[in-house]
């Protein structure tokens, strides 16, 4: 962490939204009696590609403490998508509900998972920009 201390607490903080994303509740149903939560990384048992989500942002984190700018943008973008890409698929099966659409709702997972993957852009970006030398 000597290289860049600021821009690897960037990248922790990113890489802690994208947790929180991932971990929290993405919905929520209250409907006939029952309370049901839903994450990324658990819908109906673990999910694997909320799992590569995980493990790319700790690898982002890693490289940042290492002090290597190249991966950290690879990764942080590649986080970045995978976050995006789940949040956008996800809220587009709203509407297929229809009328049930209106018992399901958003979780803070939900806000969390857009909000890490614009941080983990915006860290890796950063990270990158105020590195002096990749080594």
């Amino acid at each position: 962490m000597k290289k860049n201390p600021v821009g690897t607490i960037l990248v922790l903080v990113a890489v802690a939204l994208s947790f929180g994303g991932i971990c929290l509740p993405f919905y929520t149903v209250d409907a006939f009696g029952e309370h049901m939560s839903v994450s990324l990384l658990n819908a109906d048992g673990i999910q694997p590609l909320a799992i590569v989500w995980m493990a790319f942002a700790v690898l982002t984190l890693i490289f940042a403490l290492a002090g290597k700018k190249v991966p950290v943008i690879i990764f942080g973008i590649l986080t970045a998508c995978g976050l995006f890409l789940s949040y956008t698929l996800n809220n587009s099966k709203l509407d297929e509900y229809g009328a049930l659409g209106a018992l399901i709702n958003k979780g803070i997972g939900n806000t969390l998972s857009l909000v890490g993957a614009i941080a983990m852009v915006v860290a890796a970006i950063i990270y990158a920009a105020t590195t002096k030398k990749d080594a």
